[in-house]
C-alpha cells in the first residue's frame, strides 16, 4: 500500500488484513528492519519529502538491503502461508520501482485523500509530537503533493497498480473493497466485516469520512498556504473548499 501520511492507509490496511489470504506485520515495515532509514531518524518526522534523496531508490540499487528486509519481515508475518502480505510504510511511495524490481510481483494500491485534510493532519501530528518547526504547514502540503507527484510519475511503469480515493472508500466501503480484492484476484470479504468499528490512531469508529471535522477548523491563511504548494494537484483531483 502506498499513500501519504493521514490518507487512510491504516484503515485500509486493517480492512485488507481481514482477508484470510493477506498477512500483515505488527508495525510499519520501515520500523521492523535496520535496512531502511526512517524519517524520524533523518530528522524529518512525517516529512520524508524534505530529504527525498534518502528514500527514493533507483530500481537496481540496494540489493543487499532488499534481501535484509525480506529476512527481517518474513518471520513477523501473522499468516506465514498467505499468498499476499500487506505493507504500508508511507516512504514506499518514493520507491515503488525499487520495490517492483526486488520483490516478487508486488501489487501497488495507492490511496489518495483530500490534500487540505492531509496537510492539516500532518501539521497537527508533527506539532503535537515534535513541537513547532519553521514553515511546518507548507512542508506538510509539500509532503502530500510530492508523494503524489512521485507516484504519478512512476505508476505507468508499475505492472500492477490501482488508485483509490479515501473519500470513495469511506462512502462505499463494500464497493471499493471488492474492487481491491478483484484487483488482487481474491474473493471479497463479507460486508459484515466492513460494518464493524475499526481502531485508527486511538479512535474506534465505523468506517466514515473524517474530512469535514478537519476542514471545518481550517483558516483562510492555512488554506492559502496549502494551495501555494499543492493547488495544482488539488485542482486535478477535484478537491475544493
Amino acid at each position: 500500500m502506498i499513500g501519504c501520511y493521514n490518507s487512510g492507509t491504516t484503515l485500509l490496511e486493517q480492512i485488507l488484513r481481514q482477508h484470510p489470504s493477506i498477512a500483515g506485520l505488527p508495525n510499519e515495515g520501515q520500523f521492523l528492519t535496520g535496512a531502511l532509514v526512517t524519517p524520524k531518524s533523518a530528522g524529518v518526522p512525517r516529512l520524508w519529502a524534505e530529504k527525498e534523496e534518502l528514500f527514493r531508490f533507483a530500481p537496481n540499487d540496494k540489493a543487499v538491503e532488499a534481501d535484509q528486509i525480506k529476512l527481517d519481515w518474513m518471520p513477523l508475518l501473522d499468516k506465514p502461508l498467505a499468498p499476499f502480505a500487506v505493507e504500508k510504510s508511507p516512504t514506499h511511495a518514493a520507491r515503488t520501482l525499487w520495490l517492483q524490481h526486488h520483490f516478487e510481483q508486488p501489487y501497488f494500491i495507492h490511496i489518495v485523500r483530500n490534500g487540505y485534510a492531509v496537510a492539516l493532519g500532518i501539521h497537527d501530528k508533527v506539532l503535537a509530537v515534535y513541537g513547532q518547526m519553521p514553515k511546518l504547514l507548507p512542508k506538510a502540503a509539500n509532503q502530500w503533493a510530492r508523494s503524489l507527484e512521485i507516484v504519478l510519475e512512476d505508476a505507468p511503469q508499475l505492472k500492477y497498480f490501482l488508485e483509490i480515493r479515501y473519500e470513495d472508500l469511506t462512502a462505499k466501503p463494500v464497493v471499493v473493497a471488492t474492487e481491491i480484492f478483484n484487483f488482487l484476484g481474491l474473493p471479497p470479504i463479507s460486508s459484515e466485516l466492513l460494518e464493524q468499528p475499526y481502531l485508527v490512531h486511538g479512535l474506534r469508529s465505523p468506517i466514515k469520512n473524517q474530512n469535514a471535522s478537519r476542514l471545518a477548523a481550517m483558516t483562510a491563511e492555512q488554506k492559502e498556504a496549502i494551495e501555494a504548494r499543492a493547488g495544482k494537484l488539488l485542482g486535478a483531483y477535484g478537491y475544493k473548499i
